[in-house]
């Protein structure tokens, strides 16, 4: 039983260094099921604080909080910031993490929807992400929220990803 309640707000600067901290301890479990230079690399890339810090001055990003600490955290990109994966026109998430120790409690989910409901005020025409196969768990929050799968892209760190989609 929790001795605080799940409290959800949007992120801001100030939040970065417990951002990186809770991306750190969330994506840890990969280190199991990628290779080592390959973890190191992502290790090094979810470090690096000046990242979250420009990524919060482009997305809109949310996180909860369990009394005085982040529980979980994601980032939506607006529309109009094409990359590799992702179209211009597309609002997209970037990142979902949910610390170990609060996972099962739908802070996951809860983020996702705040994701969803935020790309539709403010007039996108869906949202997408992008997942891998050592995302189970993620993958199947995705699907039940109504995000269909598009196509597989190629493989991140020799695992495989796919591309999915919510329309609006």
């Amino acid at each position: 039983m929790l001795n605080h309640p799940l409290m959800y707000r949007r992120a801001n600067p100030a939040d970065a260094p417990n951002i990186v901290r809770l991306t750190l301890r969330a994506y840890h479990d990969y280190k199991a099921v990628l290779a080592p230079a390959d973890w190191t690399k992502m290790e090094t890339n979810l470090a690096q604080e000046h990242l979250f810090v420009e990524l919060l001055d482009k997305a809109a990003a949310f996180v909860c909080e369990i009394g005085n600490q982040l529980a979980g955290v994601i980032f939506l990109m607006p529309s109009g910031n094409p990359t590799t994966i992702f179209p211009a026109d597309w609002s997209y998430i970037r990142l979902l993490g949910v610390d170990p120790d609060y996972r099962g409690l739908g802070i996951g989910r809860r983020l996702t929807e705040h994701c969803i409901h935020y790309a539709q005020i403010t007039g996108e025409i869906g949202v997408a992400l992008h997942t891998s196969e050592f995302m189970n768990d993620a993958r199947k929050m995705y699907e039940k929220l109504g995000f269909k799968q598009e196509k597989e892209l190629a493989p991140i760190y020799d695992k495989r990803y796919w591309l999915y989609k919510l329309s609006f």
